[in-house]
């Protein structure tokens, strides 16, 4: 009678394959059984639908923040009391647009920037190659869009109210039109951003779950 008898696919006995030690995921997960192997057409990742939608909605909110920061502009006239009292007082056009402002210009470039990067990301939802790389994506898109909405949305303030310290009066009294379409493309621009955010943290924690062997 044997004194100890060797179990089936550890040491090679009982006719069974050895053991695999090196998925130690499929090992806790079957009950100390090896999992088959994939199959050659399983290796795109499962495509998440809140993923895409939260994707294709970045990819829409920076497309539309872009344009209509891009397509801001506004010309109208002002008047200015003349040197003598009795004299009419002048009218002069002025023209405000998006381009005067270095923190509009920048809000424009890295929400196009973000939309390429949704737009390419889509495009390679089911390559598991990509699923870093666009992590990592996400996460510099992320901040180039609060970074980009932070200096839009100071700016805007400052046109709002002015800066009694330094004597900057306000302009949005004026050029009513042009602060309200910038101010629609900051809101949009914020809550894509959190949609990236959130976007990420899903995407942490999808592969979080792949990754855990308990």
């Amino acid at each position: 009678m044997e004194s100890s008898r060797g179990k089936p696919g550890l040491n090679g006995s009982g006719g069974g394959a050895a053991f695999d030690y090196s998925s130690r995921r499929g090992y806790y997960t079957s009950g100390g059984a090896a999992l088959p192997p994939l199959a050659a057409g399983s290796r795109a990742p499962p495509v998440d639908p809140c993923c895409v939608a939260l994707r294709v909605f970045v990819l829409l909110g920076t497309l539309a923040s872009a344009v209509v920061m891009a397509a801001d502009r506004q010309s109208t006239t002002v008047q200015i009391a003349a040197g003598e009292q009795l004299a009419p007082p002048l009218r002069v056009p002025v023209t405000a647009k998006w381009t005067y402002s270095s923190a509009f210009v920048y809000f424009v470039v890295a929400n196009a920037m973000v939309f390429a990067f949704s737009a390419a990301a889509l495009a390679a939802v089911r390559r598991r190659s990509a699923v870093v790389p666009v992590m990592v994506g996400d996460l510099v898109a992320m901040a180039l869009l609060f970074s980009a909405v932070g200096a839009a949305a100071q700016f805007g303030l400052l046109g709002e109210r002015g800066n009694a310290h330094v004597r900057w009066a306000k302009v949005c009294d004026v050029y009513g039109p042009f602060c309200e379409r910038a101010m629609a493309a900051v809101v949009v621009s914020l809550i894509a951003a959190f949609a990236d955010l959130v976007l990420l943290m899903l995407t942490i924690l999808t592969i979080h779950k792949a990754s855990s062997y308990y």
